[in-house]
C-alpha cells in the first residue's frame, strides 16, 4: 500500500472529508489532494502534519502495515467482546471481514 492509499484509507476510516483534514492539518487541500492522489511525494514535514491531523504517529504512515481495518470505529468499537468469543465465532468473523468489499459506494446526502 502506498503512503498515498493509506493516507486516504485512514482519513476515510475516520470519516473525515480532504478540506477536514487539511484543515486539522494546517496544509492546502491541493497540496493534501496531490498527495493522496499520488501526484506528489510529501516530505516528512508535511508526513507530520499529516499524521498529526489524522491523530497517529508518524511511524504508522512510514512503515508498512495492513491494519486500517484497526481504524474503524466499529471495530474498535467491538474488539473488547473479541476475547468472549469462540474461535470458530473469530474464524466466521474473519472471514465476513475478509469477503467484505474493500471500499463502499458513496451515496448522496
Amino acid at each position: 500500500m502506498t503512503v498515498s492509499n493509506l493516507i486516504r484509507d485512514l482519513r476515510e476510516a475516520r470519516s473525515m472529508t480532504r478540506p477536514q483534514l487539511a484543515a486539522r492539518s494546517s496544509i492546502a487541500r491541493a497540496h493534501l489532494w496531490a498527495v493522496e492522489t499520488g501526484k506528489f511525494t510529501p516530505g516528512l514535514a508535511t508526513l507530520e502534519k499529516i499524521a498529526s491531523g489524522l491523530g497517529v504517529g508518524l511511524i504508522r504512515l512510514i512503515t508498512k502495515s495492513d491494519s486500517v481495518l484497526l481504524e474503524d470505529p466499529f471495530v474498535k468499537s467491538v474488539t473488547e467482546f473479541l476475547p468472549r468469543l469462540s474461535v470458530q465465532h473469530r474464524l466466521f468473523i474473519l472471514k465476513t471481514l475478509q469477503a467484505a468489499p474493500k471500499k463502499f459506494p458513496r451515496f448522496p446526502r
